[in-house]
């Protein structure tokens, strides 16, 4: 179905500037101006611009070579972009994953098949005691049910960076491992080339890791499907004392008897596409259902569920019945959102932004959004505290169809002759501040973008000028402000007049989806015990069975609330990465591990970490025992069951917020005893069939089922939800069934009201 991607570029000379009709969206293009002017050279190597590198390396922004989401225009192929010179990565619908260099991006985004180009955005990395707290224990020994349920047979899929396949916690009692498949994605040195190489069971050993600065990946796959049961030298802690001896290892995961797919890599969301599709690819051809986990996020978007990532996994859990949990986000307790709505008595929405990662940085991208299409005017403004007013206004008033306007502080940041060079910028600040608005056709909002690098200049050390933006707008009109939360957020600092941030609108856009499951954390632990005998605490802050603060939240525009649920995520002990713990320049030492083990001349370790990327995986894993009890569960069924069986305890009603918690701490038990108590309720039961059925499939959708000694065949087809697709009748034990007539998706197929069984149609 796919191919190994190992091409070069056809390069296009020169640069297309961005017309008024370019069909890029705001995001895009200030990307896009931000890469020309570190890559052209133009900006001096000044102590501001050396700080822009590092934080861009910290976002994970890329070079020279830039992946995307092009929509394409209605009975359009992808012809044309491969005639110019693009790689058409994949395919869904009129939604395509293309890869292209930088300098052919607007030529590009030209072309009469192209709709409307997005660029793909960076994204961010976002046991023992958590097992119980939810009931996977009980599930695992099988308690008061039939069997025990680890999640055999079923795909656990994951999209993360940071892997460690060959940690023995994914591996076999016999030594084989249990991933089965793994996709590594990655630019090539130059980020002039997409790079993807493919491993198997058999070839996983010949992988170390993709990336030895995280352990992101190898904690999060270990809580979502780690087995390892052995011996492990592990530091625990009774009270006030530390035990080091030789244990069975505490800190396995959920879903031990699960079959194991990952894609790793390069972090930007058209990868991410790229690895869900490949995940599954890999369980269709196996004939496996598939769950998958992204604990990553980006707080960039319009957080609402419609923008082309959204539409792309939308396509995918439609035709392939996929099932994808996706963690919250990690800024619950850091105020990068505002609202308001516009009255006779509210003319204007106004606030700061604020640097919290460098005191005198700001860096980054924000979004201001329309209710719908309706138009609002935007300026930037440059503040002058000790005289509690604004010094320099930058407006750009309503519609700018797409085209930023940028000031900039000298000719170092200047990109075209458009940019203006202002005097009393420069007097605050060094670097640039760009503002553009367009209407956004796949969100059917009107919306506003500043794009801004800033350092305080010599003349402004004492941090007297701050920056800040002003909105106007019409009575009844709301508005929704998204920082990207990446280096700054919003603030009044302490100006009545000025609006401060808010929390709610925390939610990472990533996680706003309406065909996913978004998991927020609660605590499980506070203090932990290292390997070198000491005892670390987070000083109350994640007090057990409590919300974790930093859990992100929102109420959308649409009226949902996130997270669905809630789930331990702090404190978590799982697997780490064996090259993460072994790179020097990480500083790990045994303060920062909780339990390691020999495994075939290597040393393999655990460690804590938190956040809703903690939570969200052991959700993950609960869903494969699930899928064990009953394959055919949709998305819909798991979020029904989820906000079913969640538990409403008095930690959920006197900590955090209703909306914070979503339904409640998430119960994996539960859930799974109400989904075989739905399974045996329904009409359509999957039955072992006995040796006398047999269903062949013969090319196409074509499929040949025979049932020994049977007089007649009566063959239906139903949908997930219990509809009948199809029926078939012929007298004889024999049928060849032609399936043409279905859509793609996953039916049940039942034959002579007795025996079922799976079909997938492709």
């Amino acid at each position: 179905m796919k191919k190994t991607l190992l091409f070069s570029f056809l390069l296009f000379g020169g640069v297309c500037y961005v017309s008024a009709q370019s069909k890029l969206d705001l995001m895009s293009r200030a990307r896009l101006r931000t890469e020309r002017l570190i890559q052209s050279g133009t900006i001096k190597d000044s102590t501001s611009v050396r700080r822009l590198r590092t934080m861009k390396v910290q976002a994970g922004v890329p070079e020279n070579c830039t992946l995307g989401f092009v929509k394409l225009a209605a009975g359009a192929s992808t012809d044309e972009l491969t005639a110019e010179g693009a790689i058409v990565l994949n395919r869904r619908g009129d939604i395509a994953i293309v890869q292209m260099p930088t300098a052919g991006v607007e030529r590009l985004s030209q072309l009469k098949s192209v709709r409307t180009m997005q660029l793909s955005r960076p994204v961010s990395l976002k046991m023992d005691k958590a097992r119980t707290a939810s009931g996977v224990t009980k599930a695992h020994d099988g308690l008061d049910l039939t069997q025990a349920y680890t999640g055999r047979g079923v795909i656990a899929g994951i999209v993360d960076g940071g892997m460690d396949p060959n940690h023995i916690n994914f591996k076999n009692a016999d030594g084989t491992s249990r991933v089965k498949y793994l996709g590594h994605l990655r630019l090539n040195n130059s980020h002039t080339q997409m790079l993807e190489t493919r491993y198997t069971a058999e070839t996983v050993g010949g992988f170390t890791t993709d990336d030895n600065t995280t352990f992101h990946g190898a904690h999060t796959m270990g809580i979502m499907a780690g087995s390892y049961r052995g011996d492990v030298t592990a530091a625990t802690l009774d009270g006030n004392k530390v035990t080091i001896a030789d244990i069975p290892c505490p800190y396995y995961g959920v879903a031990t008897g699960a079959d194991i797919a990952a894609s790793c890599g390069t972090l930007m969301d058209a990868f991410i596409a790229q690895g869900v599709d490949d995940i599954l690819d890999y369980a269709y051809k196996n004939n496996q259902r598939a769950v998958i986990n992204l604990s990553l996020g980006s707080n960039v978007g319009p957080h609402d569920g419609t923008d082309v990532l959204h539409q792309y996994i939308d396509a995918v859990v439609k035709q392939d019945n996929a099932i994808i949990c996706v963690s919250a986000g990690n800024e619950g307790d850091i105020p990068i959102a505002l609202h308001g709505t516009f009255s006779p008595e509210r003319q204007e929405i106004k606030t700061f932004i604020r640097p919290y990662v460098y005191s005198d940085v700001r860096y980054g991208n924000l979004a201001v959004y329309s209710n719908d299409a309706t138009e609002f005017e935007i300026q930037a403004v440059i503040f002058n505290k000790s005289r509690g007013r604004i010094s320099f206004r930058m407006p750009v008033g309503t519609s700018t169809d797409g085209v930023a306007q940028y000031w900039v502080s000298s000719a170092d940041y200047q990109h075209d002759a458009s940019d203006q060079i202002s005097a009393s910028f420069a007097n605050a600040f060094d670097g640039y501040v760009g503002i553009g608005s367009m209407y956004d056709e796949n969100t059917g909002r009107y919306y506003a973008m500043i794009d801004y690098y800033t350092v305080d200049s010599d003349k402004n050390e004492d941090g007297n000028y701050i920056l800040g933006f002003v909105v106007t707008g019409k009575d009844g009109q709301r508005i929704d402000c998204f920082c990207d939360g990446a280096f700054t957020a919003f603030d009044n600092y302490g100006y009545e007049d000025w609006d401060n941030g808010m929390f709610d609108g925390s939610i990472s856009d990533m996680a706003c989806g309406k065909n996913i499951l978004t998991v927020g954390s609660y605590n499980t632990r506070d203090e932990y015990a290292s390997l070198d005998g000491g005892i670390y605490s987070y000083q109350g802050m994640f007090s057990p069975g409590r919300i974790s603060d930093f859990t992100s939240y929102g109420t959308l525009l649409d009226g949902r609330s996130l997270p669905h649920v809630c789930a331990p995520g702090a404190t978590i002990v799982s697997s780490s990465n064996t090259y993460y713990v072994t790179n020097a320049e990480n500083g790990i030492t045994n303060a920062h591990l909780q339990a390691k083990t020999e495994n075939g001349g290597r040393t393999d370790y655990w460690q804590q970490m938190i956040g809703t990327s903690m939570a969200t995986p052991y959700v993950t894993g609960s869903i494969a025992l699930w899928l064990e009890a009953d394959p055919t569960l949709t998305i819909d069924d798991v979020k029904d069951i989820v906000a079913t069986t969640a538990v409403k305890d008095e930690d959920v009603t006197t900590s955090g917020t209703p909306v914070q918690w979503g339904a409640g701490k998430f119960d994996a038990y539960a859930g799974l005893k109400e989904v075989i108590r739905r399974k045996d309720n329904t009409a359509i039961k999957e039955t072992t069939a006995d040796s006398r059925l047999m269903v062949k499939a013969k090319g196409g959708r074509l499929f040949e089922v025979f049932l020994g000694g049977a007089k007649t065949m009566d063959v239906t087809f139903y949908t997930l939800s219990g509809a009948t697709a199809m029926k078939r009748t012929a007298a004889g034990d024999e049928i060849v069934v032609d399936a043409s007539g279905l859509a793609k998706g996953v039916y049940v197929m039942s034959v002579n009201g007795r025996y079922t069984q799976r079909i997938v149609i492709q």
